[in-house]
């Protein structure tokens, strides 16, 4: 209930049905069955202060995937503060694919309040929300050289056991990490179109610069005439076409 005011504590009252001077202790099981569902629908409370956690930013971990992995394409986000059983806690998530990633990804880098988890990733929530996810909706397929790396902030981290190597599967960050994930997954099916289209297009300009010449040429000749018909026109409009999505390929990244 950290920074709910009485403006926000009626209109929750008025939400809940229950009146605002209505004593706890009065409550009926299942009126407080009913408070307990109004309390996970309401939409309109504040997110928690989070001056408490120490996330890593959504620039250094761009810098960071940048620097160790070299690739063709990155996005970052970081989520804004929720809380879980009274916790507040902030996701942040970065995606990139190609460049120097090995193929057979997605692979998946959790950290928890900046310490990387490296065993019994099998049962973390991360790699549940990742496996739930049908990446053939966002232009991935087959074993594509791409990584995610998922960081959880939070002043009590849900650790399913006391090795704390895997994060409980909590309602409230499942729920994040889903959010943050399809954000980024929307960029990089963006990107991955663009880039489809682009070698599209980088084909099909190969192609018109083999064969129109020799096109051009028999023409030619089938028509009696000594002079070729200008066909570099052509050639030229195919090769801006493919710079044009590139450079759209690569404003999709920097967006």
């Amino acid at each position: 209930f950290q920074r709910v005011g009485p403006t926000t504590a009626i209109k929750f009252a008025e939400f809940a049905k229950l009146k605002p001077e209505k004593r706890m202790g009065t409550l009926t099981n299942q009126e407080l069955v009913n408070l307990s569902d109004a309390l996970q629908k309401f939409e309109d409370f504040m997110a928690p202060d989070s001056s408490c956690l120490a996330p890593l930013g959504a620039e250094p971990l761009e810098k960071g995937i940048k620097k160790f992995f070299n690739p063709d394409f990155t996005a970052v986000v970081q989520r804004p503060a929720s809380a879980y059983s009274g916790f507040p806690f902030i996701i942040e998530m970065g995606i990139a694919y190609g460049g120097d990633i090995k193929s057979g990804g997605p692979h998946v880098y959790r950290y928890a309040n900046r310490i990387p988890l490296l065993y019994d990733e099998g049962s973390d929530v991360v790699i549940k929300v990742v496996n739930d996810t049908d990446w053939g909706r966002y232009k991935v397929k087959g074993e594509p050289p791409f990584i995610i790396v998922s960081h959880i902030c939070s002043t009590r981290i849900p650790y399913k056991t006391a090795g704390k190597e895997n994060v409980a599967d909590r309602q409230e960050i499942e729920r994040e990490l889903r959010l943050a994930l399809q954000f980024l997954s929307r960029k990089l099916a963006s990107f991955m179109s663009k880039r489809g289209q682009a070698e599209m297009a980088k084909k099909r300009a190969n192609m018109y610069a083999k064969y129109i010449p020799l096109i051009a040429e028999f023409c030619t000749e089938l028509a009696g005439k000594k002079k070729e018909p200008n066909f570099q026109k052509i050639l030229d409009a195919e090769k801006a076409n493919h710079k044009k999505l590139v450079t759209e390929a690569n404003e999709i990244e920097n967006k």
